[in-house]
């Protein structure tokens, strides 16, 4: 068996490893593969927003900009349209939420930092209804801070304090007496940001000098140690002049098992090591361990044989993202665990190696930026924040790549995560790996994966759904329900057939927003369309609750110096800057107007044109009133007279077309089943009529023409009252809101610099030729891009790029 090797020994070591492993076999399927599978069968999403700052003033407006993705192939999610949105408190009340619709795996849209809120952190939360099935963060949540100028007079400037944190971690959770350990170390302020360039040393209890460390800009590092049972060991940490002294308190354990990792080139050495007290006792024993990233995993026996260590030579080329290494014990119990980053295969772009094209246009400036690498045929989204260069509103955490890669995995918070995937390096690598070895288990948690089922009550959730049940007196003379017309969305009459067997309607996809109604309508058969009084469910009906493990990440401290009085009158310019012009009155004539309005209408169709004008609306009164003397003499003189075509209209086959004698009647392109709709429609709710006499371009729909009107006010004219009744939603999807930026009095003192915003671009595409365009207007002062996007083949697009426009 392989034993653990100085490092002359090393490539020896890792040829006879690479062998040995070659000569393993997986073992058949157990409890912790079935289990496992179990859990991850139904898929995963995960969702990050953008936001445009991290810090806001009062009377501004939090803009984002959501992605949910997949979180096996980190794709574009096309399962869910529902995503809810809220602004909570430091007491998780809610202060604001919305229903957004999603599409194509992207919605965008904007929060007022209004009266609600005061000076404060505040946490932004999304999530789908489908991840409320799983106990995984797979939703968002990210701490905001508002400032408010009334009442937070100026910004204190951080101060540095001498006291500081200090956290020893061993690799697997614990100390194994005799051999080689690693242990990770983090190393904060008391606001918990990460001491750079600390220094420290290990000692034993005489004093003796084992091992040195030196913290990394986050105060994150590693040290190796042998600990011996009955020793004593301590961590003398360098900061500033100053010198802490902490004890190790972790519990040397006599016997146990430790999984130690090690990296060469593309591959891992992972090895399961034990000491020479707990070998004779785990001799022949079969253990496991498994290699999963939340989907696809891999099984290996592990038996300690001849020598108190086993290694395996995995690679993880196939396996992008978090991998994460589980030792399980004879009894299936897991006894250790370690994570580990595999950055192969994360496709990321950014427009480094090209120069912006800057372009003055009076006010304002068009900014170009060239995106070459991506195929412009995948679909995809950029959002794109601008800031002033000396911004210390941005100071996020996360990005969308550390979200989406490494949050959801993790169980602890990680400061300043985005740094890992900017810029990377082998450098940043090594560090990323020492963040994993401090984070202990990750957020799979293997007792509530073994002692619960995954219960699959929460669905998809694509628009409202309406459940109109009905009763005997909405059957007709068979007992049959009648059938269901529904209006909604200006889109005219849709008809919804019954269930039998849940005695209800079911209309699905519905998007309502805020005070949009849906209007219900039967077909009857002696009576024609008459109101529907049904009893009716929708499904959402209210923003679900959604109680979330809060992770508060790390953020770099603001330190600003103390200003004067902040106060919404000096920090916004409302002053009115309009001037009031004379009025102007321009004439045209309405019969040039008829005629060009006309002959626009008139493109791409077959028919004759007809706009009602003002003459016809005092000339007639009805609708039928108006076609009785202008449309039917246009089509068939012989068959249709003045009154003859409402007693034409031919019986819809199964193919929805009406008999060969017979005139297919429309309403904002519609066809109707039922001519009372047109009923109570006056003259002056019509907008234009076009008469096709041979129904061409309507194949072997309107083999007799074919009448087709088009309404001023749909939601006027096409569902009226005497036939139909309304239903309010109760809940609406919010509308896509403009983002406003505000204006302030002042563009170059430092609280602009560091809290204004220029603008923001939530939904930006490419051009055919990968370029980027978007238009802002004159900044005052240097600017900062804050880039993400994605593309539907899980190509990740994140840059931080400074241009000075002046």
């Amino acid at each position: 068996m392989i034993q653990l090797l100085k490092p002359s020994q090393y490539y020896v070591f890792i040829c006879l490893s690479f062998y040995f492993c070659c000569c393993l076999s997986a073992q058949e399927e157990t409890k912790i593969s079935s289990t496992y599978e179990d859990y991850i069968d139904a898929p995963r999403e995960l969702v990050y927003l953008h936001l445009n700052k991290s810090t806001y003033i009062k009377g501004e407006s939090i803009g984002f900009t959501a992605y949910v993705l997949d979180k096996q192939d980190k794709t574009q999610s096309l399962l869910t349209t529902n995503l809810y949105v809220s602004v909570e408190d430091k007491n998780n009340k809610v202060l604001k939420q919305k229903l957004v619709k999603v599409t194509n795996g992207i919605t965008s849209n904007v929060f007022a930092v209004d009266s609600l809120f005061s000076s404060g952190h505040y946490m932004v939360k999304a999530y789908t209804n489908w991840m409320r099935n799983f106990n995984e963060p797979n939703y968002f949540t990210e701490s905001i801070r508002v400032i408010d100028p009334e009442t937070e007079k100026y910004i204190e400037k951080t101060l540095v304090s001498n006291d500081i944190d200090a956290q020893f971690l061993p690799e697997n959770g614990h100390l194994l007496n005799n051999v080689e350990n690693i242990v990770g170390v983090i190393i904060k302020d008391r606001n918990g940001n990460g001491l750079d360039a600390a220094i420290g040393e290990a000692v034993d209890k005489n004093g003796k000098v084992i091992t040195t460390f030196k913290t990394n800009p986050f105060g994150i590092s590693r040290f190796p140690l042998i600990p011996r049972f009955g020793n004593s060991y301590f961590i003398n940490v360098n900061h500033r002049d100053k010198t802490y002294k902490f004890q190790l308190t972790e519990v040397i354990k006599k016997q146990g098992i430790i999984l130690s990792l090690k990296r060469f080139k593309e591959k891992i050495l992972v090895s399961a090591i034990t000491n020479d007290d707990t070998f004779e006792s785990i001799k022949n024993k079969r253990y496991t361990l498994l290699l999963h990233n939340g989907n696809d995993y891999d099984l290996m026996d592990i038996y300690f044989t001849d020598e108190p260590i086993v290694t395996k030579v995995l690679e993880l080329g196939n396996n992008p993202g978090i991998n994460i290494l589980t030792l399980f014990d004879p009894n299936d119990i897991p006894i250790a665990e370690r994570l580990t980053f595999n950055y192969d295969g994360i496709n990321i772009i950014s427009t480094k190696g090209s120069s912006p094209s800057i372009t003055q246009e009076l006010d304002s400036v068009r900014i170009a930026l060239n995106f070459k690498p991506l195929d412009t045929l995948n679909t995809h989204n950029i959002s794109i924040s601008v800031l002033p260069q000396e911004t210390q509103s941005y100071k996020r955490s996360h990005n969308i790549l550390s979200y989406n890669f490494l949050y959801p995995y993790l169980n602890g918070r990680v400061e300043n995560a985005k740094y890992y995937f900017t810029d990377i390096t082998d450098k940043k690598k090594y560090e990323l790996d020492n963040l994993l070895l401090t984070q202990g288990w990750s957020s799979y948690d293997w007792n509530y994966i073994f002692n619960n089922e995954i219960d699959i009550i929460h669905d998809y959730e694509q628009g409202i759904i309406l459940k109109a049940n009905y009763i005997s007196s909405n059957t007709n003379e068979s007992g049959q329900p009648n059938d269901l017309m529904y209006y909604f969305d200006d889109k005219g009459f849709f008809i919804a057939e019954a269930d039998i067997n849940s005695q209800s309607y079911i209309i699905k996809n519905l998007y309502p927003e805020e005070s949009q109604t849906i209007k219900l309508s039967e077909v009857t058969n002696s009576k024609g369309l008459k109101p529907a009084n049904l009893y009716t469910q929708f499904f959402p009906r209210e923003i679900p609750n959604f109680k979330t493990k809060v992770i508060v990440d790390i953020k770099p401290t603001s330190k600003i110096e103390p200003e004067s009085v902040y106060t919404s009158n000096v920090v916004f310019d409302n002053s009115e800057k309009v001037e009031k012009l004379d009025e102007v009155v321009v004439k045209s004539s309405p019969w040039q107007e008829k005629l060009k309005r006309r002959a626009e209408l008139s493109k791409g169709r077959y028919g004759r044109i007809s706009v009602v004008s003002e003459d016809d609306e005092k000339q007639f009164f009805s609708l039928w009133n108006y076609l009785s003397f202008k449309a039917w003499l246009l089509l068939d003189p012989d068959v249709f007279g003045p009154n003859g075509p409402r007693n034409n209209l031919g019986i819809i086959d199964d193919m929805g077309m009406q008999s060969p004698g017979s005139v297919n009647f429309f309403l904002n392109d519609v066809l109707l089943l039922d001519l009372s709709i047109l009923d109570p429609i006056l003259i002056e709710d019509v907008d234009f009529i076009e008469v096709n006499r041979f129904g061409l371009g309507e194949g072997m729909r309107s083999p007799r023409g074919a009448i087709k009107i088009y309404t001023k006010d749909p939601a006027r004219s096409k569902a009226p009252k005497n036939i139909t009744k309304s239903y309010e939603f109760p809940l609406t999807f919010n509308k896509r809101k403009k983002f406003y930026t505000p204006k302030y009095r002042y563009y170059n003192d430092d609280f602009y610099k560091q809290f204004g915003v220029i603008d923001w671009k939530p939904n930006l595409t490419l051009d055919a030729n990968g370029q980027l365009t978007f238009k802002i207007a004159q900044p005052q002062v240097p600017i900062t891009l804050f880039i993400e996007g994605i593309t539907n083949d899980g190509t990740f697009i994140f840059e931080e790029k400074s241009l000075s426009l002046n």
